[in-house]
């Protein structure tokens, strides 16, 4: 199971909320996984975005999954389907990619709020 953690000196967390991580699972479909994210801990009624980073640390271009709102506790339930599982965990450098929480939408994806615990 992948594991999203809040970012290091991220400000998005209002006062007063504990910073919990987000749980990731996915479903294996042959060639394409449903990757299912429950993210907590985020500023409530928000727009985020989740995306595949090009950077183990959320930096480097991202491609869009899913662009999500978090409700009044700030917290969501995310759902994406694609080769999410080929492309996290590719051996080679320079394709892997790593899972990202960031703020704003699709179109203007913002900071980096949270990304993909790295197992080293």
């Amino acid at each position: 199971m992948l594991e999203i953690t809040p970012r290091r000196n991220s400000n998005h967390i209002p006062d007063g909320t504990r910073q919990a991580p987000a749980s990731v699972s996915l479903f294996d479909q042959g060639l394409t996984q449903v990757v299912q994210v429950s993210v907590t801990g985020l500023v409530p009624q928000k727009p985020y975005v989740l995306a595949l980073a090009s950077r183990s640390d959320g930096g480097g271009d991202l491609v869009p999954l899913s662009a999500f709102m978090t409700n009044p506790a700030g917290s969501a339930i995310v759902n994406a389907v694609g080769p999410i599982r080929q492309v996290v965990q590719n051996d080679a450098k320079d394709e892997r990619r790593y899972l990202v929480i960031a703020e704003g939408t699709v179109a203007r994806p913002g900071s980096i709020v949270q990304r993909q615990a790295i197992n080293k």
